[in-house]
C-alpha cells in the first residue's frame, strides 16, 4: 500500500501577481458563520495577540492546495447480480450464508423443483406419443408417394391404350369393315346377275321341255334370295358408313378424353393426398419440436433451481439494505422470476464512492487524484476520480427534497486485503494548487448575508474590510478582491465576535424574515431565521 504525500507550501514571499478563482461551496457558509477559533503557524508568519487581546494573522501570499474532503464508503468495481431464473414463483430450500467468499461454480442456493419435475414427467410421456405419431405420419407420407406412383402409372397406361384403340379403329378396323361391306355388296351384285341369267336359261329350256317347271321355281327363288342379299349388303354398308362408324368413332374419342381427364384427376388427387399427408407429418413434427423445446426449457428451469456462483466474490443478499424488500432471503422464502437474489462484489478491486452536493460537483473532473483513508487501514491509499454520475442520487429525496447529491467514484490504486463493501472511508480529492495567492484562515472571515468581511488590526483599532472570496480548502480561503496589503494583521474571530465588531463599526445587521409555517425555504435562498443580513451603514 502506497502512502500519498502531498507537499504544500503554506506561504511564500509576497509578490504581486494574478491568481485563479474557484467557486466557494457550502463549506464556507457553515464554517465561517460559526466563527471558530483557529491558530495558524507557518514558515514566515504566525498568529499573534494584539494589544486589545485579539489573536491576529498576518496577510501574505502563499501556496494554497485546493482539496475537497468527503466521507463515503467502499464498493466493488465489478458487482455481479444473480437473479432467480425460474419461471413463476418458487420457494428457497437452502441458501449459502451471507458474507462468505465463494468461487466460480460454488453453490449459492437451491430452489424447490418438485413442480418442474412433474412437468418434465408429463412432457416425457407427451414426447413419446408425439414421436410415435410422427413416425406413423412419416410412413403414411411414404405410402402415399408409392400409391401416387401406382395410380399415375395406371392412368398413363389407360390413356395410352385409349389412344391406341382409337388409332387402331380409325386406321385399321373401320377401313377393313368398309372394305368387307363393299366386297359383300359387289358379290351380291354378281350373284344377282348370275341368278338372273340362270333363271333366263332355265325358262328357255323349260319352254323346250328340257327342264321341269320346278326347276324354274327354284331358279326364281334363288334370284329372289340374291336380290335380298344385295339389298342387305348395301344396307349394311350404308349403316356402317353412316351410323356404326360415327358411333364407334365417338366412343373411341370419348375413351381417349376420359383417360386423359382421369390422368389429370389422378395427378391432382395424388398431389392433394400427398400434401395432406405431408401437412399432417409436418404438424406432428412441429408438435414434437414444440415438446422438445418445452422439455429443453424445463431442463433449463430445473438447472436454474440450483443457483451457482457465476464468478468469484463475496455473497451479499439482494434484500440486505433494500428498504423495499418485504421478506428477507432465507430458507422457505418465496422468490419470483427475475427477482435479484445475490450480489457478488469482486473485493479484489474496490472503489470509494462519495456523494457530492451539486454546488461542489462542478469543481470535480475525471482524472483527478485523491487520497482515501479506509477505516481500519492505517495508511491512506491513492485513488483516481474515475466517474461522476450524470444524475443526482434521489435515495434521500423523502427526507430532504432539496438535497441533491451526485455519486462520485474513486478507483483505488490498490485494494487492501480483507476489506468488504460498505466500509467507511474518508476521501480527499486534490482539485488544484494555487501559487502566490492572498489567503487567510477561515476564522478570519465573517459572512454577513451576501457580503464577507475581514477585520484589519491597526494598533488598538479594528476596521472591517469588505472582501470577495475565492477558492478554499479545509483551513484557508483565498481573498479574490479587496485583500489587505501583505503584512497587514487581520483578526482571528471567536464565536459571535464578528457581529459585535460590525455593529461597533456602525454596520447595521438585519435579521432575515421568519419562514411561514408550511413554506419551504428555496435552495440557496435567504438564510435561516436569526442569520444576519447586512445593510449600508447609516
Amino acid at each position: 500500500m502506497n502512502q500519498i504525500a502531498v507537499p504544500v507550501r503554506e506561504m511564500m514571499d509576497a509578490k504581486p501577481r494574478r491568481w485563479s478563482v474557484l467557486a466557494v461551496g457550502g463549506l464556507l457558509a457553515t464554517a465561517v458563520a460559526v466563527g471558530g477559533y483557529y491558530l495558524v503557524v507557518n514558515r514566515s508568519t504566525s498568529a499573534s495577540i494584539g494589544s486589545a487581546g485579539l489573536p491576529t494573522f498576518e496577510v501574505a501570499l502563499m501556496d494554497l492546495p485546493i482539496r475537497f474532503s468527503k466521507d463515503g464508503e467502499l464498493e466493488a468495481t465489478e458487482n455481479i447480480e444473480v437473479s432467480c431464473r425460474v419461471e413463476g414463483q418458487t420457494t428457497v430450500l437452502s441458501v449459502v450464508k451471507e458474507g462468505v467468499n465463494v468461487k466460480k461454480g460454488d453453490l449459492l442456493a437451491t430452489l424447490d423443483s418438485s413442480a418442474i419435475n412433474q412437468k418434465i414427467e408429463d412432457t416425457t410421456l407427451e414426447l413419446q406419443k408425439a414421436d410415435a405419431e410422427l413416425t406413423t405420419a412419416t410412413e403414411m407420407v411414404e405410402i402415399q408417394r408409392l400409391s401416387n406412383s401406382a395410380n399415375l402409372e395406371a392412368a398413363d397406361v389407360a390413356l395410352l391404350l385409349a389412344k391406341l384403340d382409337y388409332e387402331q379403329y380409325t386406321e385399321g378396323t373401320y377401313p377393313a369393315q368398309v372394305k368387307a361391306a363393299e366386297t359383300t355388296a359387289e358379290m351380291a351384285v354378281n350373284t344377282l346377275q348370275t341368278k338372273t341369267e340362270e333363271l333366263g336359261q332355265t325358262r328357255e329350256l323349260a319352254t323346250k321341255g328340257f327342264v321341269m317347271a320346278s326347276d324354274v321355281k327354284n331358279d326364281e327363288l334363288e334370284l329372289t334370295t340374291a336380290r335380298q342379299a344385295l339389298d342387305k349388303a348395301q344396307t349394311d354398308l350404308n349403316v356402317l358408313t353412316k351410323y356404326t362408324h360415327a358411333a364407334d368413332l365417338a366412343a373411341k374419342k370419348n375413351a381417349v378424353a376420359q383417360a386423359d381427364q382421369k390422368l389429370a384427376r389422378t395427378k391432382r388427387e395424388n398431389a392433394s393426398n400427398l400434401s395432406q399427408k405431408t401437412a399432417d407429418a409436418n404438424a406432428k413434427s412441429a408438435a414434437l419440436s414444440t415438446l422438445k423445446r418445452r422439455m429443453q426449457r424445463l431442463q433449463q428451469q430445473l438447472a436454474a433451481c440450483t443457483v451457482m456462483a457465476p464468478a468469484d466474490g463475496i455473497v451479499i443478499y439482494a434484500t440486505s439494505g433494500d428498504r423495499n424488500a418485504q421478506n428477507p432471503l432465507q430458507e422457505g422464502a418465496s422468490v419470483r422470476e427475475r427477482q435479484p437474489m445475490f450480489r457478488l462484489p469482486d473485493t479484489s478491486h474496490m472503489k470509494a464512492v462519495v456523494r457530492v452536493q451539486e454546488s461542489q460537483v462542478t469543481r470535480l473532473k475525471p482524472g483527478m487524484r485523491a487520497s482515501v483513508k479506509v477505516v481500519g487501514i492505517p495508511q491512506p491509499i491513492g485513488a483516481t476520480l474515475s466517474n461522476i454520475s450524470v444524475l443526482a442520487d434521489s435515495s434521500q429525496r423523502w427526507w430532504n427534497p432539496d438535497l441533491k447529491e451526485y455519486p462520485v467514484e474513486l478507483t483505488l490504486d490498490e485494494t487492501p486485503a480483507g476489506v468488504k463493501p460498505g466500509i467507511g472511508v474518508t476521501t480527499e480529492i486534490f482539485i488544484d494548487r494555487l501559487e502566490d495567492v492572498p489567503a487567510v484562515p477561515m476564522a478570519a472571515v465573517y459572512a454577513a448575508g451576501p457580503d464577507s468581511y475581514v477585520f484589519v488590526k491597526s494598533g488598538d483599532a479594528v476596521k472591517p474590510t469588505k472582501i470577495k472570496l475565492g477558492a478554499s480548502n479545509d483551513t484557508h480561503i483565498v481573498i479574490d478582491e479587496g485583500a489587505p496589503p501583505a503584512g497587514t494583521s487581520v483578526v482571528l474571530l471567536q464565536a459571535g465576535q464578528g457581529r459585535s465588531l460590525l455593529e461597533s463599526a456602525g454596520i447595521k445587521l438585519v435579521t432575515a424574515p421568519t419562514t411561514q409555517p408550511g413554506e419551504r425555504r428555496k435552495r440557496n435562498g435567504p438564510p435561516k431565521d436569526g442569520e444576519p443580513q447586512v445593510s449600508k451603514a447609516e
